[in-house]
């Protein structure tokens, strides 16, 4: 007597049923559920607030939808939050202040923080906009414990867009020491259990960091620089950057996506000085991130931020994010060789053989099975004439035979 059991799966879809085991199977069925699960990706947004940014800023927020969008368009659901930080971490000399607002930016900010209010050093931030009578439109009032709008931006929520418009606009009144790389380590370090950013990193997600910034990073965590500039912020390599995101992250191995724009030439995106659309220089070539990136392959995206619209730059980043073909499980399966695995496209279903990974049958397989490791889940990844597209929907059922 066989007994099959359907299991849910993020694209549900129903399936033939199969006449027989597949040889060697397990003779039971465990109690283990199987089932496909969306992919959890934590994306968080590094945005420069020097006083060159504003127009930047606005670039950001007006093509942010189609960065949603194209998220949104993937057959394999992604389940997406987002968080915001700055760059500033602290000012030019070595050591505090770390705090606004920046004494070469008083004039510009008048009032704006109440005083000695700390740059947000990582932590991700909930903006709202000034007063309106500071008479000046790039004023914001940061905060990093406030909820309104949320630091953290979840998927599902109907005013993601809106949410996002505001956190992103963090004003033109932090440092002229911009550490992009930097914050964003901290930003990671700081989202454990008790943490100020606690509940951005969730288990079994992925990660992507997407910088925005007119100026080269010049992170000093060992406050040795004494300039504003790049040139002044050599002493602490670039590498450890790449060694900290090439190591666990909060206790997992986490598949990473990085996406920079950043003072690269629009055409070469080699480091250079370009013009941004108002006609301002940008600060400083991107070398630091340039070799950043370079370091990440095509895990990494480099754009320029002298380009009139972010729209393609953005559509680009959230297409790296895209989970593509990677289907997540719930739980493991007592033995591969009992799921069952197909695609409905439109009134046909495709049946999909199935491969362990790594296997001689991998490469010819309708969908390849993975098991956990390293704090990721199993998973499947189908490929091709099994390959998803918009639209299709998959099942997963499990067989059992006894």
């Amino acid at each position: 007597m066989r007994a099959r059991r359907p299991l849910l799966a993020a694209l549900a879809l129903a399936l033939a049923a199969c006449d027989r085991a597949p040889a060697g199977a397990l003779t039971r069925c465990e109690a283990t559920q199987v089932v496909s699960a969306a992919v959890k990706t934590d994306i968080l947004f590094v945005v420069d607030d020097s006083q060159s940014m504003q127009g930047a800023q606005n670039n950001l927020q007006t093509n942010f939808q189609a960065f949603v969008d194209r998220l949104a368009s993937s057959p394999v659901k992604n389940d997406f939050q987002i968080g915001v930080t700055t760059t500033s971490m602290h000012r030019y000399a070595a050591g505090p202040p770390a705090s606004y607002p920046n004494t070469f930016l008083d004039s510009q900010c008048p009032g704006l923080y109440p005083a000695s209010t700390p740059y947000p050093q990582g932590a991700l931030v909930s903006v709202k906009a000034a007063p309106s009578s500071t008479g000046d439109p790039s004023h914001r009032v940061q905060s990093t414990t406030g909820t309104s709008p949320p630091r953290i931006l979840v998927a599902s929520s109907p005013t993601l867009v809106a949410d996002f418009t505001q956190n992103a606009f963090v004003g033109v009144c932090g440092s002229g020491k911009e550490q992009g790389l930097e914050a964003a380590k901290v930003a990671l370090d700081d989202a454990g259990p008790g943490g100020p950013n606690d509940g951005f990193l969730r288990p079994g997600a992925r990660l992507a960091v997407i910088i925005v910034s007119d100026d080269d990073d010049c992170s000093d965590p060992l406050h040795q620089g004494t300039s504003g500039e790049p040139t002044g912020c050599t002493s602490y390599a670039v590498q450890n950057y790449v060694d900290y995101f090439q190591a666990p992250i909060d206790g997992e191995s986490r598949p990473v996506v990085f996406g920079l724009i950043v003072a690269v030439d629009p055409t070469s995106l080699q480091p250079v000085v370009c013009t941004e659309p108002a006609g301002n220089p940008v600060e400083y070539p991107a070398y630091r991130y340039r070799a950043f990136a370079d370091a990440f392959g095509a895990h990494a995206l480099v754009d320029s931020i002298c380009k009139t619209s972010f729209h393609d730059t953005l559509v680009a980043i959230a297409g790296l994010i895209d989970p593509g073909q990677v289907m997540p499980l719930q739980g493991t399966p007592a033995d591969w060789r009992m799921l069952i695995v197909g695609v409905e496209r439109g009134a046909a279903t495709i049946p999909c053989t199935v491969a362990l990974d790594g296997t001689q049958d991998a490469a010819a397989a309708g969908a390849v099975y993975a098991p956990p490791q390293a704090g990721q889940p199993a998973t499947l990844t189908f490929q091709n004439g099994c390959r998803l597209q918009q639209g299709d929907r998959a099942r997963i059922d499990v067989v059992c035979a006894g």
